[in-house]
């Protein structure tokens, strides 16, 4: 060591500067690139997380300071449990090449079943106030309730749906659907973030198939169908906007981008100095997609900070899928009022304007003008119910 510093001194002052500017420039790149090595460590660390603890939606009401519980809710967040129970033990998941199915146990519970789809499907639409989550803290890890389960027991309905009306062709099988819808919307309420969104949407769709398989079929009444109506109504008019889904996401956001502030500060520090401040460009992206449907998202490294990459691509898809959905259920309001002579208005949410008709194999078919706003009879763009009715 002490010859080092005696090799050190004996340069001249010219080399001995250079020499710790070098030492200098060799320690910040060292320090640069193990900042970002910690960086891309905590982004994968953050995107594969999935460890989360589940609240329940039957411990909503207490932990929201609920000391007055009624019977019909108790009955309806009971009935939950029961259902989310029965999608483990008499449903049989998708592999191997067959879709999801029934057990053959299925039959040993039917009455229970049925018990649970009715207590939950009569949930009033005023308890949902109690589960409204106008703010929870973005980086916690419990969820209200389990996606994969809360996906699971809607798939589970669906499929039960037409088992009911297998074994029950006369009797009204609209509490079912309407169990489908409500546990569309709970979850919609108590999960603010895309992701949650995303479930929602999800469901949305198992619920078009469902009652699409069942209308294709005729298995629906007159009544059914006027009360299944009356749940898509509700669905829409309840359904939470994905804008203020994306609102609730920058909120994310906001806590995501601090936390690898605090845990990689140089590395978050060089990419706003190349990038700019990220809460702008993620606003204005948000107000691009909204404002403008063909808007596509060109993102690269030269324009765009990694951390935004990641966080926004899916955006757009989210977006258009609610949207789909959305109008999807529309179209089967319409479909359902004109086959079964119902009087009932329908506006498509794409141009405000009446949904589009034509007719087909003796019977009319309504559709959405789609993203372009263009009617393109039915094909294009245009929305129309779905054709993979597969659960």
């Amino acid at each position: 060591m002490r010859s080092l510093i005696e090799k050190f001194y004996a340069q001249s002052p010219l080399r001995r500067f250079l020499t710790v500017v070098a030492l200098l420039l060799l320690v910040s790149t060292a320090s640069t690139i193990y900042s970002f090595y910690n960086l891309a460590s905590h982004l994968k660390a953050f995107n594969d997380a999935g460890s989360f603890k589940e609240t329940g939606f039957e411990n909503i009401p207490a932990s929201r300071g609920h000391v007055i519980v009624d019977d019909p809710l108790k009955d309806a967040l009971a009935a939950w449990r029961a259902l989310a129970g029965f999608s483990e033990t008499v449903m049989i998941k998708a592999d191997g090449g067959q879709l999801n199915r029934l057990a053959e146990n299925v039959a040993e519970h039917d009455q229970e079943i049925i018990t649970a789809l009715k207590n939950f499907g009569t949930l009033d639409w005023k308890y949902l106030l109690i589960f409204a989550s106008p703010q929870l803290d973005p980086l916690s890890v419990y969820l209200v309730e389990s996606f994969r389960t809360v996906r699971a027991v809607s798939r589970f309905i669906a499929l039960y749906h037409r088992r009911y009306k297998q074994l029950y062709p006369e009797e009204n099988s609209a509490f079912i659907f309407a169990a489908q819808v409500k546990l569309a919307r709970l979850n919609d309420l108590t999960s603010p973030f895309l992701i949650g969104k995303m479930i929602t949407v999800a469901i949305d769709g198992i619920a078009m198939r469902q009652l699409a398989g069942l209308h294709n079929d005729s298995l629906l009444s007159d009544a059914e169908a006027a009360s299944c109506i009356e749940s898509l109504q509700s669905s829409l008019a309840l359904d939470k906007p994905m804008k203020t889904a994306m609102e609730d996401e920058f909120i994310f956001f906001k806590h995501a981008y601090g936390r690898l502030f605090s845990r990689t500060p140089l590395a978050m520090w060089i990419l706003e100095r190349y990038y700019g401040e990220p809460f702008d460009q993620y606003q204005k992206l948000s107000r691009e997609m909204f404002d403008n449907p063909e808007f596509r998202l060109d993102m690269d490294l030269v324009s765009h900070n990694p951390v935004l990459m990641i966080a926004f691509p899916n955006f757009r898809k989210a977006n258009m899928q609610a949207k789909e959905k959305a109008s999807q259920k529309s179209i089967m309001i319409a479909t359902l009022a004109a086959r079964h002579g119902l009087a009932v208005e329908t506006v498509d949410i794409w141009s405000g304007q009446p949904l589009k008709s034509m007719q087909k194999d003796n019977s009319t078919i309504f559709y959405s003008v789609g993203p372009n706003k263009t009617d393109d009879s039915a094909s294009g763009d245009d929305i129309l119910l779905p054709a993979d009715l597969e659960i």
